[in-house]
């Protein structure tokens, strides 16, 4: 187990550089480029993407337990190398199939790095102060959506190809790469608090169905948020295209200043998270996400300004909720951290894939009829995951017992 700060740093830089890399490119140049340059449709585009969900799910639980037996830092080293190489072969790729097979090297990436890095904070800080701790991570996330697509767009815009955010993607994984090499120390198998050596479970199903049944409330939960989370997640940029008309830079500045003025209040947050508890603060969060979407969902279109703060009530939802989310992760099981949390990243990852491609789906083929209102389809997924935050809200009432209780099956 590592406890060295300059650990925890190095975590934490690499984990924003990666961040940034994975927003770059799954929501800024993927989107773009295979829709302007290859020529690709929305549901084609959704399901590209969604094959990354699908292998990092599959593979999250898996990596989480590997990294339990081998120690953290080899999967968080090649993790994101293997997206250095997949970044530039997107370049020569030109069938469908060959999209598809790269994303799901992406996505292997993915579930290799993101187990192990908040394993690793799990390992290193007390349960009082993990909150806390996550809320590092959450600030580098938010950093990444905040710059992820006006680097995308600005490279793009100003080399005036859709291919220079890929060379982009593959810097910042490469930076990613050598942090966590050079700075993260070796580390082996995980000792328990007392100092022995845990008897890890080998990678197997049974595993994986073990730790989804030590909370499957909590799994059901996972499922359900990041299925609404999956409707959105990759036609945002689209969206904002097809709805307000705006360029790719000017999508990334509208995201700015929101998300950034979040990452400045990642580490408030993360106290606030402790001080709340995990369990008010996962609700609270979940609800103000709720009650935010329904607000820009309306059947005629919202004022762009308006779109502007809600999206920073909305990070400021996730914020609230994730640092709360991944502690309440780390305390199920503390003898198995690495797969509970990569079980709880399946059950996310597989409800974000099934989302995805049926965001996809609606935005391109299925309008709605209200009465005498038409709402287009390109406001179809919006509305989907406003319904489903709003069931995450309700059910994390029922799932989710007192801070400390033991959760039941």
């Amino acid at each position: 187990m590592v406890k060295s700060l300059s650990a925890f740093w190095a975590l934490v830089v690499m984990a924003g550089f990666a961040e940034l890399g994975y927003v770059t490119l799954n929501i800024s140049a993927m989107p773009v480029y295979l829709r302007e340059v290859i020529g690709l449709g929305e549901a084609t585009i959704t399901a590209v993407g969604s094959v990354f969900l699908l292998t990092e799910a599959i593979f999250r639980a898996p990596m989480g337990m590997l990294s339990d037996q081998i120690g953290r830092r080899r999967l968080i080293v090649l993790g994101p190398l293997l997206t250095v190489f997949t970044s530039l072969a997107t370049l020569v790729a030109h069938h469908p199939l060959h999209f598809i097979a790269l994303r799901a090297i992406d996505g292997l990436g993915a579930a290799m790095l993101w187990p192990s890095v908040y394993a690793a904070i799990g390992d290193a800080v007390p349960p009082q102060k993990r909150a806390w701790a996550m809320s590092f991570l959450n600030m580098t996330y938010m950093s990444g959506v905040a710059l992820g697509p006006l680097a995308g767009g600005l490279a793009n815009d100003l080399t005036n190809a859709k291919q220079a955010s890929f060379y982009l993607t593959a810097v910042l994984f490469t930076c990613a790469t050598l942090i966590a090499w050079r700075f993260y120390p070796r580390d082996g198998r995980n000792p328990r608090r007392d100092g022995s050596s845990p008897d890890t479970e080998k990678i197997s199903l049974r595993a994986l169905l073990n730790a989804l049944r030590i909370a499957p409330g909590h799994m059901a939960l996972a499922f359900v948020v990041f299925f609404g989370i999956g409707l959105v997640m990759l036609l945002v940029k689209l969206y904002a295209m097809d709805e307000f008309g705006v360029s790719e830079t000017l999508f990334g500045v509208g995201l700015v200043v929101p998300a950034l003025a979040i990452a400045a209040l990642s580490l408030p947050l993360g106290r606030m998270a402790d001080q709340l508890g995990r369990t008010r603060s996962i609700r609270w969060g979940l609800s103000l996400a709720a009650v935010v979407l329904w607000s820009v969902v309306a059947p005629s279109k919202p004022p762009i300004a308006w779109v502007v703060v809600a999206a920073g009530l909305g990070a400021i939802s996730f914020v609230l909720t994730f640092a709360a989310w991944m502690a309440e992760l780390s305390e199920l099981d503390p003898a198995r951290r690495g797969v509970i949390l990569g079980a709880a990243g399946t059950a996310q990852g597989v409800g974000s894939i099934l989302g995805a491609l049926l965001g996809g789906f609606l935005y391109e083929h299925v309008p709605l009829t209200l009465g005498e209102v038409q709402v287009p389809a390109h406001r179809t997924p919006f509305i989907g995951c406003a319904l489903m935050l709003t069931l995450g809200a309700l059910l994390s009432w029922i799932v989710l017992k007192k801070d400390g209780a033991r959760p039941t099956v």
